[in-house]
């Protein structure tokens, strides 16, 4: 029986990782059969994902260090590029001898990786450098999220988001002449800006008629959070004003509260939309920072107050009494 369960519940993934079937439906179905306790979708697809990243790094290092002419390292990157893409393509093809549609999809990450490293090598050969490396590195996003997009591959479109925030700041600090502001933002107050737009852009994916993979919506969620809460931490140990890159700064005390009740009121905002829309990314986000927001404030406030013994015990306290509260809630709901 067990065999058989394991039989359908693929069938079943296979499905929905190709848009035969709604998330709804794919849920009701899997729920009627029995998965083993092993997750082994889940070990093969951070597997893959883990040795996709570390092969692209590795070929990058090996090529780009020990081979010393340009137009060789070009060349190099250029055809394992090409071989990378068209087979990891071949591989999610049904009508393929070797359907291996996850190989498939961490070969197209790898040769996302060479991409870049080759329109960088590109770059320093033909232009000399004359263009800026922020304007590279924008080209660079772009064709992350082209890969993404033509191939449904979620893995590339981590890559694009992470390149696309990495160019954000890159490219607003060249702009301003890498100082602390622009258009009198800091920092960190930019992504707390541009964050909650990456979230909407998630949602926007919900609302169009194009056959878009539920993952993308949840990585552009998961993004999105993910800098807003990291951009209301940093405000709230340094403030608006404080340096980035020197910590311990002295600040107003009144405007660190300021930004601690901020990244608090946001979080609960997040709650709020994640239970009324039965979105559990938004609500683990939520709460996950909500007890580092209260977590951050006890370090601030006791940790030189405090004998170190009595300081951690009352610490774990803490942390037991919020993990027992939330076990509680969830047995209730169970």
């Amino acid at each position: 029986m067990a065999k058989k369960d394991k039989i359908i519940l693929n069938e079943l993934d296979d499905w929905y990782q190709h848009d035969l079937i709604e998330k709804n439906l794919y849920n009701n179905l899997a729920s009627l059969y029995q998965r083993e306790s092993w997750d082994f979708n889940t070990i093969i697809r951070w597997t893959l994902i883990i040795g996709a990243i570390m092969i692209g790094i590795g070929l990058i290092s090996f090529i780009t260090f020990l081979i010393q002419s340009i137009y060789f390292v070009i060349l190099a990157l250029s055809v394992l590029c090409f071989i990378a893409y068209y087979y990891g393509f071949k591989l999610r093809k049904k009508d393929f001898k070797h359907y291996y549609p996850r190989t498939g999809n961490a070969l197209i990450a790898v040769a996302s990786l060479l991409i870049n490293a080759d329109i960088f090598a590109i770059n320093s050969l033909i232009f000399t450098n004359e263009v800026h490396w922020t304007s590279i590195l924008v080209l660079v996003t772009l064709v992350y999220f082209v890969i993404a997009y033509l191939n449904k591959n979620t893995l590339v479109l981590v890559f694009a988001l992470t390149s696309a925030a990495i160019s954000f700041g890159a490219k607003t600090g060249y702009v301003s002449g890498w100082g602390l502001y622009f258009l009198g933002l800091s920092y960190p107050m930019r992504f707390v800006v541009i964050s909650p737009l990456v979230a909407l852009l998630g949602y926007l994916h919900t609302r169009t008629d194009f056959s878009i993979p539920e993952s993308f919506v949840q990585t552009y969620y998961a993004f999105g959070l993910l800098f807003l809460n990291l951009s209301l931490w940093i405000l709230s140990i340094i403030g608006y004003h404080g340096n980035l890159f020197k910590w311990g700064y002295t600040n107003d005390n009144w405007e660190l509260l300021f930004f601690s009740l901020l990244w608090a009121a946001a979080d609960i905002i997040i709650f709020l939309i994640g239970t009324r829309f039965k979105q559990k990314i938004f609500v683990r986000y939520a709460i996950t920072f909500l007890i580092l927001n209260l977590y951050t404030r006890y370090f601030e406030y006791f940790w030189d107050k405090m004998y170190k013994s009595l300081f951690f015990i009352i610490l774990g306290l803490i942390s037991v009494s919020i993990g027992l509260y939330l076990e509680k809630k969830l047995n209730k709901k169970a």
